[in-house]
């Protein structure tokens, strides 16, 4: 695994999203039951930012026409069937940063 710096733990809101681009990836950094999460940043509907979104349970939803995805496994929720299960990433916490591997 190589892990890359994404973002400041204190950048991420203590139960929210965060925006965050590594290298050419636009990502969605989640903070999430004392956790944090990774997903691909661009809604698979029509490429809206979700590291603009909300949390609603333990779903990340789209700020443009309200997909949903599972925080933990990217998995599109069926009642949002515009959208398609989108790529997770593994994170640590290490020296105050969330690091992704991607």
């Amino acid at each position: 695994m190589t892990f890359e710096m994404a973002i400041k733990v204190s950048d991420v809101p203590a139960t929210g999203v965060a925006r965050a681009k590594v290298g050419k990836h636009e990502l969605a950094i989640v903070k999430f039951g004392g956790n944090y999460y990774c997903l691909n940043g661009v809604c698979t509907h029509e490429g809206g930012p979700l590291g603009e979104g909300t949390i609603e349970g333990d779903e990340l939803v789209c700020p443009w026409h309200e997909g949903k995805y599972k925080i933990e496994s990217g998995e599109a929720d069926p009642e949002t069937d515009w959208v398609t299960d989108t790529k997770t990433f593994k994170t640590k916490v290490e020296g105050g940063y969330v690091w992704i591997d991607l």
